[in-house]
């Protein structure tokens, strides 16, 4: 009987509480255990954790005095605490690298589950890659193995760039004193954006570097000799920070008053809030490591050559419960093994239920740790919904592509993340799926993101249901499709511009058909009319008629250069011209008469143009014509003209240079945007009395040029066209006089010969130019050409200059004919005339050994001035 109550369960239950409570007084008895927590950086929200333990007492109820030392750039926390300087030390994933070369710590919990460390430099440096950052001024720390490894990632060493003493002051970097700075992303972003500094910031993640932030370590022998002593710290400080980040305005205040001043409490509430995105509490619980996560930081480091390939990380973890130590119990049992024969049966199938037990915890461990990577890592944004449309769940990759912060999206509707043109379908989708009408549903989705910029992403949606067949959640996957969606734009935008040429080319056939025979014939009227005039005092009473039939022929004469713009491989004849003076004569040329007002803003400083005069002139005459019928009942024209500098860069389909851009804006009724789509095709006009050329014509001229013409408008506020046309650093010569009375001024007695198919045009050409003097023969096409100039040259009177058609039907024609008389006379004095523009030959003409062109149709006293230029006839 006295055996058996010496072995009642009760009374052994009694006796262990017993013995319990003398240990804790024991303990209480002692004094604490002394104990020192090395930080590696300076006193901010960061340690938030360390400081509530210590503050709440959660340290002292451990049986522990603990002491906090404040790190900074130069702190070494790793060597402090093989040392023995420190008993526990705060670290990140470069404890792998310590640990293959000869160290042995061990991580006792991982607080951040990715690594705040970041790359910052202001915009103004010019750094745009890593690889930019070799060479400069460097605020560095070699405390994180993930910013190691993304520059050897990029081909940078730690002696590539100019070190500069890092003092943790973002305002080094905003005065200049360094160019990069390796810092946090919760804290020095924080005074760039107060100080209104624009920057760059390059993180690991974006680079595919994931590695985890802050842990807090001690070394394996300490672990060994002192379990109990180290597993109080961990409980303690977890315990700590679970505390920090549900009470993160009280902690800031204890930060202000006993640690540091330095940062507001403004700054500290940004940074926590921050932080708690980083350590993401609700997803993996405080200190939890993945033995998954070591293995991917580990491979990481191998791949760049920091760590020897078959490195095994997982000793690094500490596991805060080890195998029992059964030998004790073994020989206890050993021992009592008559006395509990009847309860052996029970152990035995206790330990059995046990051990399969820890083996399913551990499966169980095991996969849902490998889920949370896959969750963290996914290249889709996940989130799951709650039946009421509000996000419960969203993964790092949703952060990214929305711009908002997990925290705020918990409980965030989401169909306020679609665009607003897709809220109706995208309302009546999720309704669907709601009311079991679909289980699951994929499309293409118009987002918005939190600073306003849209996006493009694939979704897909299934539901979630319990064993009744309830709504759980919605569980969406979000792939950002924005880059495939700008490639089909671009193919279709080529497509368009691919079937615009086709119609241009169409028009451009038509057009060089008709050219020669009909700037030929306006030659031969314009020609006789201007030397009609010419012979005419200006009293007379016929002057005032030939000058409104010259200038209906000269109105003749645009409609033709009109069609011919968009003949094939038509080339512009470009010199440098005067961006003022074309505007001023196309603005007084068009709203002379009419309601419209004009507002012309030119700088002095307005580049000059490298153009064909004629051709843009005649498209900013289309385009002042377009707004003036835009306005019938009047209004204000507002054209302005800037320098422009495209470069390498720019999204305008235009080569690097430099450029003047024109604006050309109306308050007229506007242009629907269905209509913007055909603005510019041939034939295409909103009016009855519309031939559908001019704005057509415009396009082809701006486009020739080298230029880019683009146009904005809205029905019933107005429309703006901007062109952009390549400007020189030449200037314009001085518009020469037109010679009103040129056979009032002398005469020459130089010999010409023309050559031309058309008899009016010999005719008038000879009238006029022997009227002033100068000895003039024709011919009809090269052959004669040829065998005229010879017979001049060697009967010693050779010709002073030579006027060739260029195109000559069924006969030789000016190229073909100067070229062989250049053979023959290198100094033959050689003038290129046609009518038909798309002919190299017009617009290169001195690398065919031309002196000068003389374009169809053109007036009497052109083709004098033209002589007069190259031969020095002083009239």
């Amino acid at each position: 009987m006295a055996f058996a109550r010496l072995y009642n369960p009760v009374s052994l239950i009694v006796a262990c509480m017993l013995c319990l409570a003398m240990l804790g007084l024991t303990k209480t008895a002692y004094a604490l255990e002394k104990a020192t927590v090395q930080l590696k950086w300076l006193h901010h929200f960061q340690f938030a954790g360390y400081y509530a333990a210590l503050d709440k007492g959660f340290y002292r109820d451990a049986g522990l005095d603990v002491s906090i030392i404040e790190g900074g750039p130069t702190t070494e926390v790793e060597k402090l605490v093989a040392a023995g300087r420190a008993d526990f030390g705060v670290g990140t994933s470069a404890l792998l690298l310590h640990n293959a070369h000869g160290e042995d710590f061990v991580v006792l919990g991982q607080v951040f589950q990715h690594s705040p460390a970041v790359f910052l430099t202001p915009r103004k440096t010019g750094i745009r890659t890593i690889a930019d950052m070799a060479g400069r001024r460097f605020m560095y720390s070699s405390q994180h193995g993930d910013m190691l490894a993304l520059l050897r990632k990029h081909g940078i060493e730690e002696d590539d760039f100019t070190p500069i003493d890092h003092q943790g002051d973002p305002y080094d970097l905003i005065n200049g004193k360094a160019d990069v700075m390796l810092a946090y992303s919760f804290n020095e972003p924080f005074i760039l954006e107060q100080s209104g500094e624009a920057y760059f910031t390059f993180s690991p993640l974006t680079n595919g570097i994931d590695f985890y932030g802050d842990n807090f370590f001690t070394t394996r022998k300490l672990a060994k000799d002192r379990p109990e002593y180290v597993k109080a710290f961990r409980e303690a400080t977890l315990k700590g920070w679970r505390y920090a980040l549900d009470n993160k305005a009280e902690i800031s205040d204890l930060i202000l008053s006993k640690y540091s001043k330095v940062k507001s409490k403004e700054w500290l509430m940004f940074e926590a809030n921050q932080l708690y995105t980083l350590i993401q509490p609700e997803l993996v619980e405080l200190g939890y490591q993945n033995p998954a996560r070591w293995k991917h930081i580990s491979q990481t480091f191998v791949g760049l050559g920091m760590l020897p390939s078959g490195f095994d990380p997982t000793p690094i973890i500490y596991n805060p419960s080890p195998p029992r130590d059964y030998r004790i119990l073994i020989m206890s049992i050993a021992v009592a093994t008559l006395i509990i024969t009847v309860l052996s049966g029970l152990v035995i199938t206790f330990r059995r239920l046990n051990r399969q037990l820890s083996n399913t915890h551990r499966e169980l461990e095991h996969n849902i740790g490998q889920l949370r990577v896959l969750f963290e890592t996914s290249m889709a944004g996940i989130l799951t919904c709650d039946p009421t449309g509000r996000i419960t769940i969203a993964n790092k990759r949703m952060e990214e592509m929305f711009g908002y912060s997990t925290a705020e999206l918990i409980g965030f509707p989401y169909p306020e993340l679609v665009h607003p043109d897709q809220k109706t379908f995208g309302t009546d989708l999720m309704h669907q799926i709601l009311s079991k009408k679909i289980d699951h549903v994929s499309t293409e989705r118009h987002y918005i993101r939190k600073d306003g910029t849209d996006f493009y992403g694939y979704i897909s949606v299934r539901r979630h249901e319990d064993a009744n067949g309830d709504l759980i959640s919605l569980v969406c996957h979000i792939s950002d499709i924005t880059e495939l969606k700008r490639a089909e734009q671009d193919q279709l935008y080529l497509e368009k511009q691919f079937l615009h040429a086709q119609k241009l080319e169409s028009l451009g056939v038509l057009a060089g058909g008709i050219a020669h025979d009909f700037n030929n014939l306006l030659t031969g009227i314009l020609g006789n009319i201007s030397y009609a005039r010419m012979l005419l005092d200006e009293s007379h009473k016929a002057h005032k008629i030939l000058l409104e039939a010259e200038k209906a022929s000269q109105r003749a004469s645009g409609l033709t250069q009109q069609l011919l713009t968009f003949a094939k491989g038509s080339q512009p004849i470009k010199k440098v011209a005067s961006a003022k003076q074309l505007i001023e004569s196309a603005t007084s040329l068009v709203l002379s008469g009419s309601k419209v007002k004009c507002s012309v803003v030119l700088p002095d400083t307005i580049n000059a143009l490298e153009v064909d005069e004629g051709q843009i002139f005649q498209a900013f005459h289309n385009i002042i014509i377009n707004a003036v019928q835009a306005m019938p009942d009047g209004g204000i024209l507002s054209i302005c003209a800037e320098n422009a500098t495209v470069d390498a860069q720019s999204l305008l389909p235009l080569n690097p240079g430099r450029y003047v851009k024109f604006s050309f804006a109306d308050k007229g009724h506007g242009i629907s945007e269905e209509n913007q789509k055909k603005i510019f095709d041939p034939y295409f006009t909103t009016k009855a009395d519309g031939n559908g050329l001019g704005l057509a014509s415009v396009y082809s001229i701006i486009v020739k040029h080298g230029g880019h013409i683009s146009v904005r408008s809205t029905i019933g506020i107005g429309t703006t066209f901007e062109i952009y046309l390549p400007a020189t650093a030449d200037r314009p010569d001085e518009p020469a006089d037109e010679l009103p009375a040129l056979l009032a001024k002398g005469s020459s007695t130089a010999s010409i010969l023309l050559m031309d198919d058309e008899v009016m045009i010999r005719n008038l050409a000879e009238d006029m130019l022997t009227s002033l003097g100068y000895q003039v023969q024709t011919c009809v096409n090269g052959e004669e050409a040829i065998s005229m100039y010879k017979a001049a040259l060697k009967a010693g009177t050779p010709y002073a200059a030579v006027i060739m058609d260029l195109t000559i039907p069924g006969g030789l024609g000016g190229r073909e004919a100067a070229k062989e008389i250049l053979d023959f006379d290198k100094n033959a004095v050689m003038i290129v005339s046609s009518g038909y523009s798309n002919d190299p030959v017009m617009a290169e003409h001195t690398k065919f050994g031309f002196r000068a062109v003389l374009a169809k149709p053109y007036k009497a006293h052109e083709i004098v001035m033209v002589l007069d230029e190259l031969l020095k006839v002083k009239h």
